[in-house]
């Protein structure tokens, strides 16, 4: 009976082995991630009442995986804050991540800074605020520059687009 035992046990895990759908190139599933939007109107102690509110995914391009979310509020005193939080690899030293918004019917183009790692690892963030209106701006890129002093945009290494998410 004691050779049989591992015999047993070999043909249980094979038959657990042969489902009805084992492909290798099979779907593992997905995820669905839910943000706590406030709904109604949005009232900023410093700004004022939220006027607009628009938000997107962050996605990287084939060479550098990437994920985040971006977001713009424009308030009733003229302040408007954009904020970006995204996954990405380190750069290497001598490089930095800029964050810029694009109005996509004219290529004006705005920088929001460098992005920003706190803890030293792939998550990274930025604040930007701006004494004007940036609901035309609703291309989010992020860039890999070279830290040579060079304010010109430079490689493409994620993108978004921002869609207005109107408030009840």
């Amino acid at each position: 009976m004691r050779n049989l035992f591992p015999f047993f046990i070999a043909s249980a895990l094979l038959l657990t082995a042969c489902g009805s759908d084992t492909s290798i190139n099979a779907p593992l599933g997905s995820e669905t991630f839910q943000y706590n939007m406030p709904s109604g109107a949005v009232q900023d102690a410093r700004f004022g009442k939220e006027e607009f509110f628009a938000y997107g995914a962050i996605m990287g391009t084939p060479s550098v995986p990437a994920n985040g979310l971006a977001k713009v509020h424009v308030f009733e005193k003229g302040t408007s804050l954009h904020t970006l939080q995204v996954n990405i690899t380190l750069p290497k030293d001598g490089y930095f991540y800029e964050g810029w918004l694009v109005n996509p019917k004219t290529d004006e183009r705005i920088s929001t800074g460098h992005l920003r790692s706190l803890f030293g690892d792939v998550r990274h963030n930025l604040d930007y605020q701006a004494d004007r209106d940036l609901r035309v701006f609703t291309k989010v890129i992020i860039t890999l520059e070279k830290d040579d002093g060079n304010s010109a945009f430079a490689t493409e290494v994620a993108t978004g687009t921002l869609k207005e998410l109107k408030r009840d």
